[in-house]
């Protein structure tokens, strides 16, 4: 079985920052923000093994582009697979409760067309 390399895009690291930051600073809980970023990392890491197990995501264009869609609690990462290079890009985190097509729509819309 192959191992595949798990990169966190830059975005995908502002948008764990900005929930560190969230939990830390806004609901006042430093240690649970240090706990649930670990975790959530941890998952994303799983993704070395067997990247393609969760399902594509079912908006287009992303379906066609081939972006997957793996929730960790109440969180959506979505990612990419290069199969020719073993690497796994993930793009974006993004809460659930959030209108995601729109989300994903205004961080790439102008890529779109």
């Amino acid at each position: 079985m192959d191992e595949y390399a798990v990169i966190i895009t830059p975005d995908a690291e502002v948008e764990l920052n900005e929930l560190d930051d969230y939990i830390t600073f806004e609901l006042l809980a430093p240690d649970t923000a240090v706990k649930y970023i670990a975790f959530i990392r941890h998952e994303l890491a799983s993704l070395s093994y067997m990247p393609r197990r969760y399902k594509l995501y079912e908006v287009e264009p992303w379906y066609s582009r081939g972006v997957r869609q793996m929730i960790v609690r109440n969180f959506s990462a979505f990612y990419t697979v290069l199969e020719d290079y073993n690497e796994v890009y993930i793009q974006n985190i993004i809460y659930n409760k959030r209108d995601i097509p729109q989300i994903l729509h205004d961080l790439y819309g102008d890529e779109l067309n």
